[in-house]
This record gives structure tokens, C-alpha cells and sequence, in this order.
């Protein structure tokens, strides 16, 4: 459980501070299990130490997911049998028989030091995971060095804020100006049949506040570097950002969530304003671009909205069901629900041959999700299949042949309670069809982003 934190979001959504006192206590109520009942309390242990020891410090549900699914592998009468696994290469398993201490001992020592991913129920990919985190991790130490201040350079080249000034022009003349609302509300008004179109209204308000930030303090800086403003702290942290490939922190408060350095985020920014650009001069897209939406929730919302007033039923009783789709691209818009695109999978693939979700490929982290249609049904379809009295001792759903994935906005996976209810990270659950029992992929920390991190 503590080793697991290495591997960063893909271990833990958040790094738990499990002590030393949580592992006496477990081994104490296990001793004590053993020794006082005749019967085995494999399904009491369970609890004490997946719900109080270890899950008292556990807050996100998705943690404490799977570890009551870790914790069944090794609490279950499986242990006494000769052969019995803990990991799928054999290494790590109980000694047959009834072994003695030294043979215990003996096999102990035999285990590798350096443990693989696999013993954590990871995928072999988990290791370029974690190295690429301690890499980052030391790159941003040392650009945190950095004074941030750069003096002229010499021999005719390119000072420092002439390099920055050039930086802020470029990204200040690709940016567009403010979307003219008055304008979009003229074309898409509100309409009582088309929530979409109030969707559109609320995505612009926040696109050009962010617009709005972008320009104006890209403006600001190239007067400050000169001379003909001062240079304010707020500049100042614009003008150390852009040095070192980071979004400004101005930004991240208007913006979406986003770990994108400064890069690859304008590039995305860009991106997600052509794609609401095309939506404005020519028409609603059949197909949704899912990742390119500020406040997801509320696009999800308007779906099951156009669906709840054409059948007159209360939008409260609906939840979506996720069908994967072959095609790569639709002309044609859904006679109900909608059409999306966009997010990836981590830790798993989807498989276009089976049409079930898959191991990931050697070396692959991330591979994209097919084209999905978010159909909403008057029932509760799989929204909740991860809730505790729907989830066998073994972590696997009473729905059998699905996964439900987590959907998370950003790698980081962690989140906070928003002012809206929602999490500021977790978008929704997705049902993905497959072969193998929902807790090998609990266990491998399969999820799907709406967005990389490059």
C-alpha cells in the first residue's frame, strides 16, 4: 500500500500517509482473527482493515475502491491452497505445504529486491510511468532555481527580453479576440428543445474571460519589458512562467484544468477556440469534441436535457449509457443523445478488433477511446457500479463484462469539491466492455483523461 505511492496518480489518487501504526494494528486484529475463531475471518479483516485501518485515511472513493480489491487477494481462503498466486508471473506466492519458519524465511530471502510493477497489480508500463514523474519532478526543482531575471546577451544575438518580447507577440497574434456573444445569441437563441445552445452561451462567457486574461497580461508585459508600464509581481510571475515553458498562474485561475506546459497549452487553447469557432459559422457538430469543453458537466447535462423534454420525463431519473462506436468520424448527428470524442486511456487500450478493453501495448501509455454515444436511459445504467454494496469481496461489480473507468479532466486525477457540486477533477464514470474481471483493472489504475499532459 505505501510502495504503491511511488507510481504517483496511477498508484494512488492521492499520496496517503500510511504509518507504521496502521500496519501493527492490521497485523495484530489478523493474529488475533486467527487465533480466537475457529472459523476464518477473512470477510471481517477485510473491513477492519480496508474500511477503518487503512481506509480511515482513504477520501477518495476511487482509493478505497481498489483497496478493498487489493486487500481481497490476500485475505481470502485462496492463501491455503497449493499454488495460489499473488501476482500473475508466479514470483510472489505462499510456500506449499506447511512450512516451517526457516522455509518461510528461506523463501522470503529468495524474493527480488527490486520489486516490479506487477506485485502492485500495475502494468510493466507503470515503471516508464513513474521514471518519467522522477524526471519531471527533478526538471522543475531545477527550473525553481532559476532567478528568472536575464541580462543582455552579447555578441549580437538576441537579449533575453527581446527573446520574451518576440514570445508574447507571437502567442498574442495567434490568439483571437473575445467570441461577439451578441452575435452567437442572435444564431443559436434559447430554445426550450435545444439545451445546446445555452451550452454554447455558457462555454463562450468562460472562453473569453480566459481570452480576455491571456491578451491583456501578454499586452501588459511587452510594455513592462519597455519601460512603458512597471513591472507588477503579477508580470513579473508571467514573465518567469514564459521562461521556463509554464503556464502563468493568471492564467490557471481563469482557465481550464490543464498540466500542459506553455507549449503544448496554447496549442490547445487554439484548438479548442477553432473548435467552437466552426460550431459558431456553420452549425451544431454531430460529433462532440468532449475534451474541448470548459465545464463539461454542464454539456453532459444539456444531452440528457434534450432528451428529458422530448419524452417529458424528470431529467433527475436519467443517467447515460456509453456505446462504442466503430466509425472514426459521423456526418450525421444521433436522433438521441450525443456524439463524443477525444478522451485517452491510461494503464489500458481499447481493442478495435474485440471491441473490449485491453491490455496496454509495451511502451504505449496512453491510446485514444473510439467514438462514443452517450445515450441517455431512463434508468440508473452503470453510474454507480463502483458504490461498496454493489462490489464483491473480490472487487468485482455484479454487472459482469464491464469496467467502469473513471474520467478524470487531468493525469493528476486528484481533485477538489468545486463551488458547483462537482469534483474540479473527476468528470464521470464510463462502462467500457470487457473480458476480464473488473478488479485487474481496479488493480492496474485504469482510467481515462480527457487530456495529456505534453
Amino acid at each position: 500500500m505505501q510502495e504503491r505511492r511511488s507510481f504517483g496518480p496511477l498508484g494512488w489518487n492521492i499520496p496517503y500517509e500510511f504509518t507504521m501504526g496502521d500496519m501493527t494494528i492490521s497485523l495484530r486484529q489478523t493474529l488475533m482473527m486467527l487465533n480466537d475463531y475457529e472459523a476464518d475471518q477473512f470477510q471481517a479483516l477485510n473491513y477492519l482493515i480496508g474500511e477503518c485501518n487503512y481506509g480511515g485515511r482513504v477520501t477518495d472513493d476511487k482509493d478505497r475502491r481498489f483497496l478493498l480489491c487489493a486487500l481481497s487477494g490476500f485475505y481470502t481462503p485462496l492463501v491455503y491452497e497449493d499454488g495460489y498466486k499473488f501476482s500473475p508471473s508466479g514470483i510472489y506466492h505462499c510456500p506449499d505445504g506447511d512450512p516451517d519458519m526457516d522455509t518461510i524465511l528461506e523463501h522470503i530471502t529468495s524474493l527480488p529486491l527490486t520489486q516490479a510493477p506487477e506485485v502492485f497489480g500495475l502494468h510493466a508500463n507503470a515503471d516508464i510511468t513513474k521514471d518519467q514523474q522522477d524526471t519531471n519532478y527533478f526538471c522543475d526543482t531545477v527550473l525553481s532555481t532559476e532567478s528568472g531575471g536575464g541580462g543582455g546577451g552579447g555578441g549580437g544575438g538576441q537579449s533575453a527580453e527581446e527573446a520574451l518580447d518576440k514570445l508574447a507577440e507571437d502567442i498574442l497574434n495567434r490568439t483571437p479576440t473575445e467570441f461577439d456573444r451578441e452575435r452567437v445569441m442572435k444564431k443559436y437563441p434559447i430554445r426550450f428543445d435545444e439545451s445546446m445552445n445555452t451550452v454554447l452561451a455558457q462555454e463562450l462567457i468562460r472562453y473569453n474571460g480566459l481570452i480576455s486574461t491571456v491578451r491583456s497580461s501578454l499586452v501588459n508585459l511587452r510594455k513592462a519589458l519597455k519601460g512603458l508600464i512597471v513591472m507588477s509581481a503579477d508580470l513579473e510571475e508571467v514573465q518567469q512562467a514564459l521562461n521556463t515553458n509554464k503556464v502563468p498562474g493568471v492564467w490557471s485561475k481563469k482557465s481550464y484544468p490543464s498540466l500542459k506546459p506553455l507549449g503544448s497549452y496554447v496549442l490547445d487553447f487554439h484548438a479548442r477556440l477553432a473548435f467552437f469557432k466552426t460550431w459558431i459559422d456553420t452549425k451544431m457538430p454531430a460529433m462532440f469534441w468532449f475534451s474541448g469543453f470548459f465545464f463539461v458537466h454542464a454539456f453532459m447535462t444539456g444531452g440528457m436535457q434534450n432528451y428529458a423534454r422530448k419524452y417529458t420525463i424528470p431529467v433527475d431519473t436519467l443517467s447515460f449509457e456509453h456505446i462504442m462506436l466503430d466509425g472514426d468520424k459521423y456526418e450525421q448527428a444521433p436522433e438521441e443523445g450525443v456524439y463524443v470524442y477525444g478522451p485517452f486511456c491510461e494503464a489500458c487500450r481499447w481493442n478495435k478488433e474485440t471491441k473490449l478493453l485491453d491490455e496496454s501495448e509495451p511502451k504505449v501509455l496512453f491510446s485514444p477511446m473510439p467514438v462514443m454515444h452517450f445515450m441517455p436511459r431512463e434508468r440508473p445504467a452503470y453510474s454507480c457500479v463502483w458504490k461498496e454494496e454493489v462490489v464483491d469481496s473480490e472487487g468485482n461489480p455484479e454487472v459482469e463484462g464491464v469496467y467502469v473507468a473513471p474520467l478524470y479532466n487531468t493525469a493528476a486525477r486528484r481533485g477538489v469539491l468545486a463551488t458547483t457540486g462537482h469534483s474540479s477533477n473527476f468528470v464521470c464514470p464510463i462502462v467500457i466492455p470487457t473480458a476480464k474481471a473488473q478488479g485487474h483493472w481496479i488493480k492496474r489504475g485504469a482510467a481515462l483523461l480527457m487530456q495529456l499532459s505534453d
